[in-house]
């Protein structure tokens, strides 16, 4: 059927019906003219590739949570340029994506690779799991910092990892983007950092003067482009800070539009407790509230029902409060967490030498939370000698036997012994925990930790630092069915760009950011263990961080483009 408005009809309605031969045949040659003009400007060279890379034959999950279809992806610079059929286009690059799923690459909202990046910036624990984004700064950020933090900070750096230089997170940034990254950071201000700079590691309230010197060091760092503030309770200087203090940085946080992100004071017996403080913080500063590693330890272990209902409740009343969890029901974190605030005031170094008073030895041990050892595996020592780092992927209890002595004092001889905390897993969590949580539609996902590189490979890791995302692809979709594949990656990818405030990234659709992640659904696992962690996750085929190919075909291809990405 001819359009409604042909050529020869714009040409009679221009010239009326006596016009003759001659002059409609002028007017249709000028017509062409200008048609043919106007296509040639926009014809594409037959010889040149329509896109820089063709993903074709794969099932698309584009990160909303909608049904997978059937669609080719072409992406063009940085920038997925097409979605749907695209069999007649031609790509320098085609990847045959048959049987696999074509997602958005997954956002880790709890990553710990700062340091890492600077050693190994490929970067392949989390390239692996198909991570293309990593948002990290937990309580401490790698900036700012003063000279005094350096020097702590250069003094406990592991053997192979690079001098800190740097004092703010401005400078840091800047250090990523020199070096180069396989995948995309984003940065939070740690609420530690202007505490430390401005008091130190005293256990006392700021003087207004102090405070607004903290508020200022949060505003420049803000300005820098850190996607919001966290915290983390449990662990001095941070565990310092009073509700009123976080209240009047969080204050900032909301004039630049950026978030509140919190370990909690208590994760156990007060953690109802530790929520109100969140959410009265998130209130009273006017930020959206997010929760790291959703969990309920001690005697409120089988109670995450309870914790997700008071969630909901607030989420009803108003408040913008999301969580984040990682699949694994044992914990990784300092030995000092389970060491009485007061003796860790001053920091770690004062701490080993406070205990060498017997009076304060006991009054520690009597209070540590350490009960038989049996929970506590201990991942590393860092720079103990040798006859205390063969200690290392062993349980408190059994280092107790081999010493002959109660674990409290077996914990203190480890202390003793390492030139800065050692690192624990803490095994206790329950797997209907973890599940209530999970499936919550407000809860993304964070791996709790940096890719493992360099020396850190010839010590313990958590399992989570290889297969966090996997092991919920496979595990808890495939075996489990604890939801769709649909729902999990929305989790890992539109959900966790939302709460980072990553506007251009987390769907899989023309004109977002090309991070674009290949898998098998049918293989992907996680294959690292508690006993023996090192070992990468299987099923991802391929991952494009910016455009770029960083994994193809099973492969890492040394190409650096992360970026940087400051919120504005």
């Amino acid at each position: 059927m001819a359009p409604p408005f042909s050529k020869l009809e714009l040409a009679n309605s221009m010239h009326g019906c006596c016009c003759t031969y001659g002059v409609r045949l002028l007017v249709l040659l000028i017509l062409a003219f200008h048609c043919g003009a106007a296509i040639s400007t926009t014809r594409v060279d037959p010889q040149s590739p329509t896109f820089d890379i063709r993903i074709v034959n794969g099932q698309v999950i584009d990160g909303t949570g909608r049904a997978r279809f059937r669609a080719d992806v072409g992406i063009r610079g940085d920038t997925v340029a097409a979605v749907g059929d695209l069999s007649r286009a031609t790509a320098k690059i085609t990847i045959d994506a048959r049987d696999q799923v074509v997602a958005p690459g997954f956002i880790d909202l709890l990553g710990h690779s700062e340091s890492s990046v600077l050693v190994e910036p490929m970067l392949e624990g989390k390239v692996r799991q198909g991570v293309t984004t990593e948002v990290t700064g937990e309580g401490h950020s790698p900036g700012p910092l003063n000279d005094a933090m350096i020097a702590e900070a250069n003094r406990t750096r592991p053997p192979g990892f690079p001098e800190i230089t740097w004092h703010t997170l401005a400078e840091f940034m800047r250090e990523v983007e020199k070096r180069g990254s396989a995948i995309n950071f984003a940065f939070y201000i740690g609420a530690a950092n202007p505490r430390e700079i401005v008091i130190g590691t005293a256990d006392r309230p700021p003087t207004p003067e102090e405070l607004r010197r903290m508020e200022q060091i949060v505003d420049e760092s803000m300005r820098a482009g850190a996607v919001g503030m966290s915290t983390a309770l449990i662990y001095p200087p941070g565990r310092f800070a009073s509700t009123d203090e976080l209240i009047a940085l969080a204050r900032v946080v909301s004039k630049y539009g950026g978030s509140y992100w919190t370990h909690l004071r208590n994760e156990a017996d007060n953690i109802s407790a530790a929520l109100g403080e969140a959410f009265r913080i998130g209130r009273e500063a006017k930020v959206p509230v997010n929760i790291f590693h959703l969990k309920t330890g001690g005697k409120m272990r089988g109670h995450m029902p309870e914790v997700v209902a008071k969630i909901e409740a607030e989420q009803k009343r108003g408040l913008d409060v999301a969580s984040n969890v990682y699949p694994y029901t044992a914990t990784s974190t300092d030995l000092t967490s389970i060491v009485p605030a007061w003796a860790l005031e001053g920091g770690y170094l004062p701490f080993v030498a406070r205990i060498k008073d017997p009076a304060t030895r006991a009054k520690v041990a009597a209070e540590m939370r350490v009960g038989d050892g049996s929970t506590i595996l201990i991942r590393n020592l860092p720079q103990a000698p040798p006859d205390m780092n063969q200690f290392e992927r062993r349980r408190l209890s059994d280092i107790a036997t081999a010493l002959n002595v109660a674990p409290a004092e077996a914990a203190l001889r480890l202390f003793e012994a390492s030139n800065s905390s050692p690192i624990a897993i803490y095994f206790g969590l329950l797997e209907d925990d973890l599940k209530a949580a999970l499936k919550q539609p407000w809860v993304a996902v964070g791996s709790d930790s940096g890719a493992v590189v360099g020396v850190m490979r010839e010590v313990g890791a958590h399992p989570r630092a290889y297969g966090t995302f996997p092991r919920i692809l496979g595990h808890y979709v495939r075996d489990e069915h604890l939801f769709t594949l649909e729902e999990a990656v929305r989790k890992m990818t539109s959900l966790a760009a939302s709460r980072a405030k990553l506007s251009d990234r987390g769907i899989l659709r023309a004109g977002m950011r090309a991070d674009v992640v290949v898998f098998d659904p049918k293989t992907i696992r996680d294959v690292s263990t508690y006993e023996d962690p090192h070992h990468y996750s299987v099923g991802i085929s391929n991952v494009i961080v910016n455009g770029t190919a960083v994994l193809r075909d099973g492969n890492v291809t040394g190409a650096l483009p992360g970026r940087v990405l400051r919120h504005h």
